[in-house]
């Protein structure tokens, strides 16, 4: 079946290169209507119609339909420039345009729009951040063992490491020869990165998308490459989750900024308990931030660490010597085990309001 195609509908030949030009850096590919049979067999399919204001009054009785985008070129209403004519307005009204713009002043939104069209819409997913309260806490299983649950229902998942230092988060995954992009290969990444390029690029691991660093220490975590992942993220898949690294700094800045929830990993020892005091208060979050205590038999009573915290815990994470095993042989808690159950109960308040891809 052939791929659906934005559709022009102009005879101005300026803004037909204008426009081809505007998609080619996009990637995107233009069905041009030569004849007005054409324009009509494709409007309702179309995810996209942009029609120019020449050919406008010829489709003003068109039924009204989302997605369409009148352009005319230079409407800056200067000196040399006459002023659109009220038909126009009304016409576009009159089929639903959503926007009425001009080149080459709208070339960058019309890009992204145009990008947005090859996507189709938006998935307008759910971002989750897990982090521990100090080294060794778990964190990263958690966070893996919350995007295969997630997976597992039919989600669409991304997972992002954010600790250049870590080692990689596809070792815990058995997945470092995977072939695929690591965050190496997209330091350099900014403004606006295809979603469907990013999936297609990043190894799968169960169904999960991965982005992970490689073994070589290749320097911080780019905040602009970073926030160009995670917009892209939430346009393509159900849900991120992010492996945050335990810091202050702008990666957990930028990654608290789009979440819609975090979770705080606390071993039940004192030295723990005494860095989640220091960590809880300067995380800049605004969102739920629900706390899970990793249980081993000789530490704190949960009890004591609730009063120490001013906070109580979701959940306890029940230290299983297996886990630690596994994690050597790149084998995350299988879903029926008591530490995943426990993990699965924590995200369903995050992800039960997702649709399923």
């Amino acid at each position: 079946m052939e791929t659906r195609r934005p559709l022009l509908i102009t005879n101005d030949t300026d803004l037909t290169e204008d426009i081809l030009r505007l998609a080619a850096a996009t990637g995107v590919d233009i069905h041009l209507a030569a004849h007005a049979d054409s324009a009509r067999a494709q409007w309702a399919t179309a995810p996209l119609v942009l029609i120019g204001v020449d050919r406008l009054a010829d489709f003003s009785q068109m039924p009204r339909r989302r997605d369409v985008v009148v352009i005319a070129r230079d409407l800056s209403g200067g000196p040399d420039t006459p002023p659109m004519p009220d038909s126009v307005w009304r016409d576009a009204i009159a089929i639903g345009a959503e926007q009425v713009v001009s080149l080459p002043d709208a070339e960058r939104w019309l890009i992204e729009r145009l990008a947005d069209s090859g996507e189709g819409p938006s998935r307008q997913g759910a971002v989750i951040c897990v982090l521990g309260a100090c080294g060794g806490a778990g964190a990263s299983t958690v966070a893996a063992v919350m995007a295969t649950a997630a997976q597992s229902e039919g989600r669409r998942v991304l997972l992002i490491d954010t600790d250049v230092t870590g080692g990689g988060l596809d070792l815990l995954l058995g997945a470092e020869q995977a072939p695929g992009a690591r965050w190496a290969d997209l330091a350099e990444a900014r403004g606006r990165l295809s979603a469907t390029t990013l999936n297609e690029a990043l190894p799968h691991v169960g169904g999960v998308a991965v982005l992970s660093f490689g073994r070589q220490y290749s320097g911080s975590l780019n905040a602009e490459a970073l926030t160009c992942v995670l917009d892209a993220g939430v346009r393509g898949y159900d849900l991120v989750v992010v492996d945050l690294v335990r810091a202050i700094d702008p990666v957990a800045t930028i990654s608290l900024g789009v979440a819609t929830s975090a979770y705080v990993v606390i071993p039940n020892s004192v030295r723990a308990v005494a860095a989640a005091a220091s960590l809880l208060p300067a995380l800049d979050f605004g969102g739920p931030l629900t706390l899970l205590m990793r249980k081993s038999p000789r530490g704190l009573g949960v009890g004591d660490m609730e009063r120490a915290l001013g906070q109580g815990f979701l959940t306890t994470l029940v230290e299983d010597s297996a886990i630690a095993a596994g994690a050597e042989q790149g084998e995350i808690p299988g879903p029926r085990t008591q530490f995943a159950r426990a993990c699965i109960e924590a995200l369903s308040g995050s992800i039960s309001q997702l649709s399923v891809a």
